[in-house]
């Protein structure tokens, strides 16, 4: 660590020092951070600009302080960081097809996995969230495509995509509905859909897991045409 400069912001500046610190000295989960009026003295900045700087770390789970025992460095917690972070982010212009392109990126690897490491169980809880796709019931509906996917992660066997998949199940559910209603009234949308999510199934059970990848990215896809279908009309529907 070296002395910040007097025209700088103080904060940011202390962040980016231990930031620094931790990558050049490589310091691992329950490594210690230096005491606060030391790094202070060594920074040549207050100890509330050090104060500040660690409370922000604290909150995004970088560190963790404990009275007796000093800063120390968290294990990362991928669920904790995102949910942190992700708010910031959920800005009105994020559209619906944005996050539907995010989900074919996300579910087609997590598709391709749940083929390699599903086991019996897991095939059966998908078949059990399936039969809800075929519901009169809108809530109903979603509430199974959300187990459909859950089951889907959690046959992936792969806790870091879990987690990611937890993060953002809030917005994922809201996407959901969204997609529903431009479906909903559609002739034949939920048999379709059953049949897109069946064969998701069918690949995954089957163990192919580029299948799968394919079979999940055609059902985001063909909810995307829909969208796109929707707002073209609305577009020419407006201009007569």
């Amino acid at each position: 660590m070296k002395p910040i400069g007097k025209n700088n912001r103080k904060f940011e500046d202390v962040l980016i020092q231990i930031k620094d610190e931790i990558v050049l000295k490589n310091l691992k989960p329950g490594d210690k951070l230096l005491p606060e009026r030391e790094m202070s003295e060594t920074l040549q900045v207050s100890r509330t600009s050090v104060r500040e700087a660690l409370r922000i770390l604290e909150f995004f789970d970088v560190i963790q302080s404990k009275p007796g025992e000093g800063t120390t460095i968290r294990k990362p917690n991928i669920a904790n960081l995102l949910a942190n972070f992700f708010p910031f982010f959920l800005l009105p212009t994020s559209i619906n097809i944005e996050l539907l392109e995010a989900r074919k990126v996300l579910e087609g690897g997590i598709a391709a996995l749940a083929a390699e490491k599903r086991t019996h169980q897991d095939i059966e809880k998908m078949l059990e969230a399936l039969e809800g796709l075929l519901s009169d019931d809108l809530d109903i509906q979603i509430q199974s495509d959300l187990d459909f996917h859950q089951a889907m992660s959690h046959a992936a066997n792969n806790k870091t995509l879990s987690d990611i998949l937890f993060v953002v199940s809030d917005v994922f559910a809201k996407n959901l509905q969204s997609n529903r209603l431009h479906l909903f009234k559609m002739p034949g949308a939920k048999e379709m859909l059953y049949a897109q999510h069946e064969s998701v199934i069918e690949a995954i059970a089957a163990g192919d897991g580029e299948k799968a990848r394919e079979a999940l990215e055609q059902s985001l896809d063909f909810a995307i045409e829909r969208i796109n279908h929707s707002k073209l009309h609305k577009t020419l529907g407006n201009n007569h």
